[in-house]
């Protein structure tokens, strides 16, 4: 950014740099004397300020992509099975120079849904640097998640920061060895701070690992204030570890582990609400066998979220819904957690004796076994819920003796999948388990189509789907696909990168009853907006409600100011089953189903610049106002508008002139 721009021209400049890509902006400062660069320092910085431009979103990001500490519908999740230390099959794997079985490990864990990757190299008797930059380097452009660097060692850190691209994350710093200038903690801050990394900052002191709830946010608070003030890192990238330990030994000492993990994390969220909370999440189970472990981690997950808690160190695919377990394992499991012991009741040895000889292939087995149990129609629905296709066929086969293929699909199928939608709505499921659900209800509509009557009626309704022009990102877009279709609708998803000719022709070709628009670059809004005011051209708006959808995109600005623009129906989806919500109602009102109607729209909260200022007297209200003056005169300024003034004097500027820039820089005098 260079002065001669206007506040506007500079506002726009960081609106489009800063906000859409994401850049840092240098400004060029040229003056004569100290008192001069001074000044021009203080007008650039002032009117950086008047422009407004908003902090980045905090996440962390690789070549490929970046991922916000905080999720929408879930926790963030980082994988923990690229560590040496807590994986053996990772470990040996680096030991022997796998490096490509490696890189699996890390796809395997992009796969089960984890949104950045845990690296650790750490091994007694290993050139920790060299073993780092293989690994990095090589997960920089194998691997899509942005990476959290996990070392005891500053320089393996600095060796990851080197070899990656986009924004890492460090793990970790403390103050187990004080905050002196030549500590540990001190090192990996001033790394932090040149590398523009993330911090996960643990609650140890010289003292040791706080237990009490008390004392985790005592360090916290001495971290965070350490932190911003002296190493110039945002609140907002700082993950807080308040740090958990097994309450599984059964020593009285550790029984409120849990609930001292639980209440910090709410109490420094309270404080701090911008400071991001994390977790090693497995130690809480240590000593458990795994089938027990796998539920106890996945309870005390949720009672973190509940508490507040942003993201966690975890094996993602041994996390499962609340849902999937049965209710006296929760009951016993939060018993435990909680301590609530009494009247010879100890939920430890309960849940201990509920998982006595039961380890994970038992209790797939048992799970099996409480499917077959179950009456036709809920043992499918509970398949299409945990997301099971072993034995699905065989039921389907069963069902098609008694009732039709579409009866099947539309009274127990789409039963299943609308609970799917509830629980990941209210957070007790997660993104993967969606996705696993919606391929086995997928399998089940594509076993029972060949037995499906085929009719000339119009179906539920025809939606074509497109990522707009200059977007790639189509996750999201492609899950609205899916659960659309299981749903009984027509997609006609046309890809990425699409113009608005390319989305109006292919909805003329098929007939389309909605139109559905995705983008995740904020530059997405602005082209919705355009190919929106197209189809009012197009004289379209009439024939096409519109549903929009995507990570840049508010309520707000679709359903008040592109509400305003748009002469047809124009609304906001926020994940995949509102998207589902919407296309039944914009299918029931298009088709004058009796009492059909749209849900309302967001109100707007703040009035916009051309709302009319009200006199004082029409503003006052019934309560009266507070004693300010309303008669201090408003200076009249020396005209309204711009206005050209020539003949100015010489000596008026000329000494304003930066002679050398001038002559040789712009005249290029030798």
């Amino acid at each position: 950014a260079h002065y001669p721009l206007s506040a506007s021209e500079l506002a726009d400049a960081q609106e489009t740099f800063v906000r859409e890509y994401g850049l840092s902006l240098v400004g060029g400062c040229c003056g004569t004397t100290p008192e001069h660069l001074r000044q021009v320092v203080e007008r650039v910085r002032g009117t950086a300020v008047t422009a407004r431009v908003p902090q980045p979103e905090a996440g962390a990001a690789s070549l490929y992509q970046t991922v916000p500490f905080r999720q929408d519908t879930s926790y963030m999740a980082i994988g923990e099975r690229t560590n040496a230390n807590g994986s053996k099959k990772f470990r040996e794997a680096m030991l022997g120079a796998r490096w490509d079985d490696c890189v699996e490990m890390a796809r395997d864990q992009i796969r089960e849904g984890a949104h950045m990757l845990d690296l650790c190299v750490d091994y007694v008797g290993r050139d920790g640097v060299a073993d780092m930059e293989e690994l990095a380097g090589r997960f920089a452009t194998a691997s899509t998640l942005p990476i959290v660097l996990d070392s005891t060692e500053v320089a393996v850190i600095r060796a990851g920061l080197e070899k990656l691209g986009g924004r890492a994350v460090i793990n970790s710093v403390n103050y187990e060895d004080g905050d002196g200038p030549q500590s540990r903690f001190a090192k990996v801050a001033r790394l932090a701070q040149e590398h523009g990394a993330a911090l996960i900052a643990l609650t140890i002191d010289e003292e040791g690992q706080a237990r009490t709830a008390e004392h985790k946010v005592a360090i916290a608070e001495r971290l965070i204030e350490d932190l911003t003030s002296n190493w110039g890192i945002r609140e907002s990238d700082i993950l807080i570890d308040t740090l958990t330990f097994t309450i599984c030994t059964g020593q009285e000492e550790s029984r409120k582990d849990g609930i001292a993990t639980i209440e910090s994390i709410r109490e420094l969220k309270r404080r701090h609400p911008e400071v991001q909370t994390t977790l090693g999440l497995s130690n809480i189970s240590f000593g458990l066998n795994p089938a027990a472990r796998i539920l106890l981690n996945s309870v005390f997950l949720d009672e973190c979220v509940k508490a507040g808690l942003d993201s966690a160190i975890v094996h993602a695919s041994k996390i499962l819904p609340i849902a999937r377990f049965d209710e006296e394992q929760v009951r016993t499991a939060l018993d435990l957690i909680y301590d609530r012991r009494g009247g010879g009741y100890d939920p430890l040895q309960r849940l201990m004796a509920l998982f006595e000889g039961v380890n994970t292939k038992s209790m797939k087995a048992g799970k099996a076994e409480e499917l077959l149990a179950l009456p036709l129609d809920e043992r499918l629905q509970r398949r299409i819920i945990d997301g099971e296709k072993n034995g699905l066929e065989a039921d389907l086969d069963e069902a098609l003796q008694s009732r039709p293929a579409l009866d099947i699909v539309n009274d127990t199928l789409l039963e299943g999948m609308k609970v799917v939608g509830e629980l990941f709505g209210s957070g007790q499921m997660q993104l993967p388990f969606v996705l696993q659900s919606a391929e086995v209800m997928k399998t089940a509509v594509a076993f029972l189509e060949p037995h499906m009557e085929k009719t000339d009626a119009e179906g539920k309704g025809t939606i074509v789907l497109a990522t707009v022009r200059g977007d790639v990102h189509d996750i999201g877009k492609n899950l609205v696909d899916i659960i659309l279709t299981n749903n009984g609708y027509n997609v006609v998803n046309i890809g990425i990168k699409q113009p608005v000719s390319a989305i109006v022709e292919a909805a003329q070709e098929h007939k389309a009853d909605v139109i559905g628009m995705s983008g995740l670059l904020v530059k997405s809004t602005v082209i919705m907006k355009e190919n929106l005011e197209e189809l009012n051209q197009r004289k379209l708006a009439a024939d096409y409600p519109v549903i929009l959808g995507g990570a840049a995109l508010t309520r707000a600005y679709v359903e008040q100011d592109l509400h305003e623009i748009y002469e047809g129906e124009v609304r906001y989806a926020r994940d995949a089953f509102e998207g589902l919500r919407l296309m039944d109602a914009l299918i029931a009102v298009k088709r004058g189903v009796p009492g059909a109607t749209l849900p309302e729209l967001k109100q707007r909260r703040v009035a916009r610049r051309d709302t009319p200022v009200l006199q004082a007297e029409e503003a006052e209200e019934p309560g009266g106002r507070s004693d300010v003056a309303v008669d201090n005169p408003v200076p009249a300024p020396p005209f309204w508008g711009t206005r050209v003034v020539k003949g100015i004097p010489l000596k008026d500027y000329a000494s304003w002139l930066d002679e050398g820039a001038l002559f040789k820089g712009q005249w290029g005098l030798k």
